[in-house]
């Protein structure tokens, strides 16, 4: 019988029958089959799967060899990255074998096939990416409407450059699927994250718009740089991605982008983490040391790398966070002084 627990963002389940396995694999990804190939007596789905947002990331194990169909997957592109051991798979009338080396992306319009595990140990992260978000992505970056599904080709090198970085971000995300307290899940996180693991993506595997994203483009005018800016004052406190600022601004991706360098030099995430920044620091001032620590307030304004955070904090205003907050009341009591003096 299977197991499982959580609520509608996450899910772990462990089940013996290939049918509620079928069901509970389902619900998580795409209507599928499963054939089992192995020994029957063996069978046994593991599934520790978290959705945030417009992406969805499970580790899927199978403790006997299986093969796996699905239809068209219409609303989502997919990529399968074994950690461990190899599957055959394929998109289409496409084939591969997946490896820790090789990962495998799966078209929107077309089908899909697994055949694997058992023997080979094979442990898989499987990542679904709702279309629509990527499209949207990919629209904002190429400055104009995406059609029809992305044409994926079906293998991606991990090993190396964008493609490994690409990884390391995704596994990092992964390994903290368990933990409900994550603080990715923080709401201030969650949209810029997964807009970055789907930008990355866009920009590292192969697909009929990859020799757009490398063209020039013209940098934004400095209008829509003023947008862009008061937009990201006026929303500072939500959870802003830069698809979202430069579609408030009007412009692609790639323009604003290129504008903010022109005209500020800084880039528009980089612009709203300084403004946040600076909030820390008024909060870190007005706070009681007794009762409030650095991270709690670092964490409140989205930064959750403590040491970045800290490191960022120092260069912009000279001292560390955990200075500022010791000395906030001193300086607050210092301040109205000087103001009574000056009212005498």
């Amino acid at each position: 019988m299977p197991t499982a627990d959580g609520d509608s963002t996450s899910l772990s389940a462990v089940s013996s029958d290939v049918d509620e396995a079928r069901s509970l694999g389902g619900e998580i990804y795409y209507p599928h089959s499963v054939r089992v190939i192995g020994d029957q007596r063996r069978f046994t789905m593991r599934l520790d799967a978290a959705e945030m947002g417009p992406v969805t990331m499970g580790w899927l194990s199978y403790d006997t060899e299986v093969k796996i169909d699905t239809r068209e997957l219409g609303d989502a592109y997919h990529v399968n990255l074994p950690v461990t051991g190899q599957l055959k798979t394929g998109s289409g009338a496409d084939r591969m074998i997946a490896t820790p080396s090789r990962a495998a992306i799966y078209r929107a319009d077309r089908n899909s096939v697994l055949e694997g595990w058992g023997e080979d140990s094979c442990r898989m992260l499987a990542v679904k990416f709702d279309r629509r978000a990527v499209d949207d992505q990919l629209a904002q970056l190429v400055g104009k409407p995406i059609r029809k599904p992305i044409a994926f080709d079906l293998a991606l090198d991990i090993t190396s450059g964008p493609g490994l970085q690409w990884w390391m971000v995704m596994r990092a995300l992964a390994d903290q699927l368990r933990n409900a307290d994550s603080l990715y899940r923080h709401p201030l996180l969650v949209a810029p994250l997964t807009q970055s693991v789907m930008v990355a993506l866009l920009l590292a595997a192969r697909h009929d718009y990859s020799s757009q994203l490398v063209t020039s483009v013209d940098p934004a005018a400095p209008a829509a740089v003023e947008r862009a800016r008061q937009y990201i004052e006026d929303h500072v406190d939500e959870p802003l991605t830069a698809v979202e600022i430069a579609a408030a601004a009007g412009v692609s991706l790639r323009a604003l982008q290129h504008g903010f360098q022109t005209a500020l030099q800084t880039t528009p995430m980089r612009y709203l983490r300084d403004i946040r920044l600076r909030r820390v620091r008024a909060d870190l001032l007005a706070a009681d040391p007794e009762q409030v620590g650095v991270a709690e307030i670092a964490y409140r304004w989205g930064f959750n790398h403590l040491g970045r955070f800290a490191g960022h904090y120092r260069t912009m205003f000279g001292e560390s966070p955990s200075e500022a907050l010791r000395s906030g009341p001193t300086r607050q009591l210092s301040r109205r002084g000087s103001l009574y003096l000056a009212g005498q």
